[in-house]
């Protein structure tokens, strides 16, 4: 199964008509959405766009993925959507970042309420989301692409595989702070390094901090079929 890259929108558009209509004037002609396509004629470039109803579980879904960054107001206009529309681009978000940028911006001037990466299930208001996916810095595509979650008995992030890498986790045993800080430098630290890494070996912030044990498994917390799944696999960080 071929694996995409894809954010949901959900939007004040009552039909499928309304937000062709949208997409037309907001952009001058310059974009145009028909069938399945969100295309940008003079910049030879299109992508998949698909129409849907609204869904009931919409404001819960942001709420969950905004981990208490999205206003009242916001939710409260999620909770009053209209329709949602998902956008698929290639799963691989520093080459496709400005892509994302474009096609992502035509919706949130025409009509889209929040975003939601449907990867990780992160979510942003507009101005964040932008902040991120357009800044020279890869910690912010990652910000805007990853989030760190915990269960029962480990932390651990989830989107990675947005940037074709396994995702990690460590024992929840650990402070929330210390868990957040340590997977998110091995995280960056993976993107913007591309270690060579075999299970076995350690990580560790600095020479006096403590070492962590790398072992790669298998994603078995999500199913193959589940946009979360990562297919590149989870370091699990153990220290020693």
């Amino acid at each position: 199964m071929e694996e995409n890259f894809i954010v949901c929108i959900p939007g004040v558009w009552t039909n499928r008509e309304e937000l062709i209509k949208s997409v037309a004037v907001s952009t001058g002609g310059e974009f145009m959405f028909a069938g399945e396509i969100l295309a940008h004629p003079k910049g030879n470039d299109h992508i998949i766009l698909e129409f849907y109803e609204a869904y009931d579980e919409m404001e819960a879904a942001f709420e969950y993925g905004g981990q208490g960054q999205l206003s009242t107001d916001t939710l409260n206009k999620i909770s009053h959507h209209k329709s949602v529309v998902y956008l698929i681009f290639p799963l691989n978000v520093l080459a496709q970042k400005q892509r994302i940028a474009k096609f992502t911006k035509i919706l949130s001037n025409c009509g889209g309420i929040a975003i939601k990466v449907e990867n990780s299930g992160v979510a942003h208001e507009w101005n964040d989301w932008f902040s991120k996916i357009e800044s020279k810095n890869p910690f912010d595509q990652y910000s805007a692409s990853v989030i760190l979650v915990g269960d029962e008995k480990y932390y651990y992030s989830c989107g990675m595989h947005t940037f074709n890498l396994p995702d990690s986790e460590i024992s929840n045993q650990i402070a929330p702070e210390d868990a957040t800080d340590l997977l998110n430098q091995f995280n960056y630290w993976r993107i913007t390094e591309n270690p060579q890494l075999e299970s076995g070996h350690t990580f560790s912030l600095s020479k006096d901090s403590p070492h962590f044990r790398l072992e790669l498994w298998q994603d078995e917390r999500h199913p193959s079929d589940d946009l979360f799944h990562n297919s590149n696999g989870v370091w699990s960080l153990s220290r020693f």
